[in-house]
């Protein structure tokens, strides 16, 4: 008796699902950036019809599948709604599934399509391949009919975006959350402050925010908001002790040293009210990006003329029995700076820029971004069991006419240091074994204008990605670069935004550094 209820129960099932979704044969093209760990494709597919919902038996999903909707009308034109009932009236089913780690996920279309994630932000990389995968035919949404399985081999991912040098609206930065969220980002980080501007908002040193090129503290937890909804993390980044015009120019008392006509440009590390300061500030910023593991406080270029002959910095030195050297006490700023970051929960970030030799012990519990190799070598940070992350100058920076083409972007690998400069130890590309030290990288634009910001980054970031999401090649760079070209269209549907379209169309990789 019990096998006959359940033999009807499959069949009013069955029934259900025919009568919402069908499948015909059809032989529709698949193409995932960056490509899946295991995709077995037939040829058919899944032909959705107006009734066909979406569900999931987890309200923190709600959200997820909201957003989903909605890109996928901007990139069909058509329609899904959601479900509250249960999961056998659905044709589109996301689920958390414990039973999987990090960002794994996997999609299964057949009559329905079932997406498992080990996490909300796997089930957002799922959707981002369901926004490459589905397409419209007469009105119809329609999938290919597959397994796929996947999960990334880097977990650092970034992008990193220059607000300090150019600023950019917030639409814009949405825009590049979309982009991001679009090829399986899942780090932004923001350079909020340099000599330029500081582009953040401050209650308590509200002179350091640059007129007409910052930030509210409404916008930031907006842009927080937007960016958690699609599954990245972002990361802001307050650039000292060096970079740091903008603290020594509005508040000099605090933080300037005293021969400021040779030196404006850094902070003075020998002044208590400096480092009290910047406790204050790490927190008011660190409370908006409470979703961020990390905070970035730069920590690179630093120019010492005349900080050595600072009376607060001898007096400071003398207090904490540092070595009389401005390079002793660069170090010492990096452990303190450690410290305050930690108590607001964050785990440090810096650019290279401290040496291997020192007295004062760089802690290791920080994470290294190398991009110069001019200070301390990559394979010797790895060595000494820093984490790092492969910033490499060549081919991961995109700045204005220094910026490479996707093919040789392509030849990269995430254990690869090179440099255009020739005089940088990584001319010569410095090559090292692999090691989980190096957790990922992560493309850095500079100096980008906004309006030139999504056409530069739009075919670099997902050849990027490709290469740390799968660290080994899965592909040719050929068929990389017809899979990039397919979506690029809808792309451009989902980032609603015709004028950096046809400026993309309008971009010549091949008139740039090879």
């Amino acid at each position: 008796m019990r096998q006959i209820v359940s033999l009807a129960f499959f069949m009013l099932l069955f029934i259900a699902c025919d009568q919402t979704t069908t499948v015909k044969t059809k032989d529709l093209e698949a193409s995932v950036v960056p490509y899946p760990k295991t995709i077995d494709k037939g040829n058919e597919v899944l032909v959705l019809s107006d009734q066909s919902k979406l569900y999931s038996p987890q309200a923190e999903v709600y959200p997820l599948l909201d957003l989903f909707i909605s890109e996928v009308q901007k990139i069909t034109n058509s329609t899904l709604v959601t479900t509250e009932t249960n999961n056998h009236e659905a044709d589109i089913l996301f689920q958390i599934d414990t039973a999987m780690a990090g960002e794994a996920y996997s999609i299964e279309i057949g009559k329905t399509v079932k997406v498992m994630g080990a996490s909300y932000k796997a089930l957002a990389k799922a959707k981002a391949t369901l926004l490459q995968l589905v397409v419209e035919e007469e009105g119809k949404l329609m999938f290919p009919v597959l397994t796929l399985k996947d999960a990334p081999d880097a977990s650092y991912r970034g992008l990193m975006v220059d607000l300090a040098r150019q600023w950019h609206d917030i639409p814009t930065l949405k825009k590049l959350i979309d982009l991001a969220a679009f090829y399986k980002i899942n780090f932004l980080q923001l350079h909020f402050t340099d000599y330029q501007s500081f582009t953040l908002p401050s209650t308590k040193y509200t002179k350091l925010s640059t007129p007409n090129r910052h930030y509210s503290f409404e916008q930031l937890k907006e842009l927080e908001a937007y960016s958690q909804l699609r599954g990245i993390t972002i990361i802001p980044e307050i650039d000292v002790p060096g970079h740091s015009s903008p603290f020594v120019k509005e508040y000099p008392e605090i933080f300037a040293i005293q021969d400021t006509l040779t030196n404006p440009w850094i902070i003075n590390m020998g002044k208590e009210e400096a480092y009290e300061a910047l406790d204050v500030i790490i927190g008011e910023i660190a409370s908006i990006f409470k979703s961020s593991p990390y905070f970035h406080i730069g920590g690179d270029e630093a120019i010492f003329d005349k900080v050595a002959n600072d009376p607060s910095v001898q007096d400071y030195i003398k207090k904490h029995n540092i070595d009389n050297d401005v390079h002793e006490l660069y170090r010492h700023f990096l452990v303190r700076m450690n410290q305050i970051v930690k108590k607001h929960n964050k785990q440090m970030c810096v650019w290279e820029g401290f040496r291997p030799d020192g007295k004062i012990k760089i802690p290791k519990d920080i994470i290294v971004f190398e991009f110069e190799t001019n200070r301390y070598l990559p394979n010797q940070l790895v060595e000494d069991g820093y984490t790092v992350v492969n910033t490499s100058w060549k081919p991961l920076y995109v700045v204005n006419k220094k910026k490479w083409e996707p093919k040789t972007i392509y030849a990269w690998n995430m254990w690869k240091w090179d440099n255009w400069y020739d005089k940088a130890p990584s001319y010569d590309p410095i090559q090292i074994e692999r090691s989980p030290l190096v957790i990922g990288a992560q493309m850095c634009s500079w100096e980008q204008s906004e309006e030139v910001e999504i056409p530069s980054l739009r075919k670099r970031l997902p050849v990027y990605m490709e290469r740390v999401w799968n660290t080994d090649k899965k592909i040719s760079f050929e068929q990389a670069m017809k899979h990039i070209d397919l979506l690029d269209d809808r792309l451009s549907k989902l980032l609603d935004d015709s004028r950096q379209d046809s400026l993309l169309h309008g971009h010549n990789f091949t008139k740039e550094m090879q």
